[in-house]
């Protein structure tokens, strides 16, 4: 999964620096990092790309 290094640390062995740009961390590493259990972490915004677009019927 790509997440949001918000404190800088080992993960699982690995040395993350904090920062705005997401990296790629194995899930059963990152799930004990990220809320509702942990702040060190954080998952990244939703990109409008991703979203599917809706349209009104007139």
């Amino acid at each position: 999964m790509k997440v949001i290094v918000k404190v800088s640390g080992f993960y699982a062995g690995t040395w993350h620096e904090a920062g705005s740009r997401e990296v790629e961390m194995a899930d059963r590493v990152a799930k004990p990092f990220l809320p509702p259990y942990g702040d060190q972490l954080a998952r990244p915004p939703e990109k409008a790309a991703d979203k599917p677009s809706v349209k009104k019927a007139v």
